[in-house]
Order: structure tokens, then C-alpha cells, then sequence
């Protein structure tokens, strides 16, 4: 298992996920998300998004689950809502992005490839039997929920 010091790859990963540090640059946003940089401007100045700045207070870096809301205010305004209806309907499905983000950084325990196209995510143990722990495998048939014996990891 890969280490950065104390603390495990995988855990310092589910930590940036846990505090909301994994950013991406406005026009990086911009590309992935189909918004221009100029309507990102404006809702951030409306305050429909925030960004955070780099230490010269140029370059804008925003968080992942600002990326989902910017995809969903773009997904509203496609269907024919305006902004302010657009915005109220993703500030309601934020919620659920932050139960999200959640679920992500407290149950993803560990994630190994079982070879070139397959994984497997463990996701911690039962709450009614912790002596079952539930896994998922992925691969191109899709993704299959299981629950086995926890066995003792050497990581």
C-alpha cells in the first residue's frame, strides 16, 4: 500500500474529499461544464457559486461540488427555467450532493483493481452485523453490490 508519511494514500484522498479541497480552475469549469467563463463570473457574482483564489488573488479554483452545481443550474437552464429558478432548484439538490460527498469520504474504505477493466470498493461493514462487510465489484458489465465475512487485511 502507497504512504505519504503517516497517513495512507487513500486516506488522505477521502480527507480532501471530506474537507472539499479538490478544486479545479475556471476554465477548466467552463470546459467540462459547457458554462462560459464570463456567465461563471456573473453567478459568481450574483453569488450562485463561490470560488476560492490563489495566493496572487487571480486565478479562480472551485470546488467539485461547485462543478455539480454549475452542471445542474446549466441542466435547468436547458430545460427552460430561468437562472433564479434554476439556482433555487439546485440550491434544494445541493443537499443531496452533501450527502453525497459524505457517503464518499465515510464508507469508501479501500479500492483495489482486480485486473485491467475491474475494481473492487469496500465499503465498511454492516451496521446490523458488522461481521459482514457489503462490497461492490465494477467493471464493464456495471457495478454489483455484495456483502461477505470481514476477514483480517494485511493493506
Amino acid at each position: 500500500m502507497i504512504s505519504g508519511g503517516t497517513m495512507v494514500l487513500k486516506d488522505h484522498f477521502r480527507q480532501m474529499i471530506a474537507e472539499n479541497k479538490m478544486r479545479i480552475s475556471m476554465s477548466e469549469l467552463a470546459r467540462v461544464t459547457g458554462v462560459s467563463t464570463s456567465q461563471l463570473r456573473y453567478w459568481e457574482r450574483k453569488g450562485y457559486i463561490h470560488s476560492r483564489q490563489d495566493d496572487k488573488n487571480k486565478n479562480h479554483y472551485f470546488s467539485l461540488l461547485t462543478m455539480f452545481s454549475v452542471f445542474t443550474i446549466k441542466y435547468f437552464l436547458d430545460q427552460g427555467y430561468t437562472l433564479a429558478v434554476a439556482v433555487e432548484k439546485e440550491q434544494r439538490r445541493k443537499q443531496l450532493g452533501q450527502i453525497f460527498q459524505r457517503f464518499i469520504a465515510d464508507r469508501i474504505t479501500n479500492i483495489k483493481q482486480l485486473s485491467t477493466d475491474k475494481g473492487e470498493v469496500d465499503l465498511g461493514p454492516l451496521a446490523d452485523d458488522p461481521t459482514k462487510e457489503v462490497y461492490a465489484v465494477v467493471d464493464h458489465q456495471g457495478t454489483r453490490l455484495y456483502c461477505r465475512p470481514i476477514t483480517k487485511r494485511v493493506d
